[in-house]
């Protein structure tokens, strides 16, 4: 039964948006309004055109209320915003929120999550305000559409034209999951608008709004290009998700100055889930930090999929690390890898079991595959000189492709080219152990649609 609907005001944003659901192991499929009730039954998020973009305000509204009350219950409506905020933005989004609001309990609160960011795509939000190519959108080329000529980026006014809702902006600023979470908390207001300019900004969000949903109750209604919506839906383990594979993860496993720069160097590569761990801490023994950082990293695992990169870096120690400190870090590392990999099989399933695993540091590797229960390494060949690529054998890693190097291997980019070559070998294994549901997913969106695409 379909756990999600996506409203979409155009057809090339609707097919867009379905495959980053698709991507997340679900079954999709992009329907006009009346045969939305039809294939409820059938698919894990139906995605529905109304073709509404510029239809007048009130038809927009009056569509999205249809295809919300055709399929309603399910655990999350996603009115799917265009990148450059053009349309009937302001009245679909209110016809949603209303919508849900007449449909659950009046003891809920119900709010809009609204991140209009689509970074990979060059769309980001910065102090309330849409950005192309770094550009508020009506200092671009879109102030001319012959359409729907665009006279700001702010994204509060744009909504405010077609709605009487109020808005709430959370900027984009260094803070904890849990502060980030109270700052979903604050207010009463029904709808919030977000800034983010990067894709973890993104990420963060949605895992903050299934937090709130989980304690308070509070049931949200996204509206974003693609990005947040899916992560929400995922982050609030919607659909049919059994199929959706792990993540790659990369651990730093050797505190020398040499691993801090090739793993400076990937986190600068790209977007990346990172972890990170003080090797004085946990070579010492400190429990608390240990238990925090298992938290963390199971978390990002049971919630990223791939080809997303999960990574685990040590810091530079505040202080000089002991003798005795240095000599248990690797053990220590190998017992906490191997609780993650024991709670994320346990709470999320296999498929959440990460999809390549990289090591750095020969005797942290040694450990882990001890503590993992790996009895094998087959052998592919080399990555680069004293870097491996193989399958892992035994365990719950078992059949697992592995890139393994030591600590002083490699210049500062040999961590982005192990990942590199880790990614397409487990690309290609996934390929072949899920071929058979490859059939039932549509492809992959452009991740940067041309600019009258939406």
């Amino acid at each position: 039964m379909a756990q999600v609907l996506v409203v979409a005001d155009d057809l090339t944003g609707a097919n867009a948006t379905g495959a980053r659901f698709a991507r997340a192991g679900m079954r999709v499929a992009t329907v006009t309004p009346e045969h939305v009730s039809s294939v409820a039954e059938e698919y894990d998020a139906v995605v529905a055109n109304l073709d509404s973009r510029y239809a007048s305000a009130e038809q927009a509204a009056d569509l999205v209320a249809d295809v919300v009350e055709a399929i309603w219950p399910v655990g999350l409506v996603v009115k799917r915003l265009d990148s450059t905020l053009r349309g009937n933005v302001g009245a679909e989004l209110e016809a949603a929120w209303r919508a849900v609001r007449e449909r659950v309990n009046s003891r809920y609160a119900v709010r809009a999550l609204v991140v209009p960011a689509f970074p990979t795509g060059g769309r980001t939000t910065v102090d309330g305000v849409q950005l192309l190519g770094g550009r508020p959108l009506g200092e671009t080329e879109l102030a001319r559409d012959p359409f729907c000529p665009m006279d700001t980026g702010d994204v509060a006014g744009i909504i405010a034209r077609q709605s009487g809702l109020s808005v709430r902006r959370l900027p984009d600023r260094p803070v904890t999951e849990t502060m980030l979470s109270a700052d979903l908390r604050t207010g009463d207001e029904p709808v919030l608008v977000c800034d983010a300019s990067d894709e973890q900004r993104i990420e963060s969000l949605a895992r903050a709004a299934a937090e709130v949903h989980r304690e308070d109750g509070t049931v949200w209604v996204a509206a974003d290009p693609g990005p947040s919506g899916a992560l929400l839906a995922y982050a609030l383990r919607l659909g049919g998700q059994t199929g959706a594979p792990g993540p790659l993860l990369a651990v730093d496993g050797s505190a020398t100055e040499l691993a801090r720069r090739q793993f400076g160097a990937l986190a600068r590569s790209g977007p990346g889930h990172f972890v990170d761990a003080d090797p004085l801490l946990l070579g010492s023994g400190d429990r608390e930090h240990a238990r925090e950082v298992v938290r963390r990293l199971v978390d990002r695992l049971t919630t990223a999929v791939f080809p997303d990169l999960v990574v685990l870096r040590l810091l530079e120690p505040e202080s000089e690390p002991t003798r005795a400190a240095e000599r248990a870090l690797p053990a220590r590392m190998a017992e906490l890898l191997a609780e993650v990999v024991s709670r994320v099989e346990e709470d999320a399933g296999s498929h959440a079991l990460p999809s390549g695993l990289f090591i750095t540091g020969g005797d942290t590797t040694s450990s882990a595959f001890d503590a993992l229960g790996v009895h094998g390494f087959d052998v592919a060949g080399e990555v680069l000189p004293l870097a491996v690529l193989g399958t892992l054998g035994g365990g719950l890693l078992e059949g697992v492709p592995a890139v393994v190097k030591g600590g002083h291997v490699g210049d500062e980019s040999a961590a982005v080219e192990c990942l590199g070559r880790l990614r397409r070998a487990a690309r290609a294994r996934l390929q072949q152990v899920h071929s058979e549901v490859s059939e039932h997913v549509l492809p992959p969106a452009d991740p940067s649609p041309p600019l009258g695409a939406g």
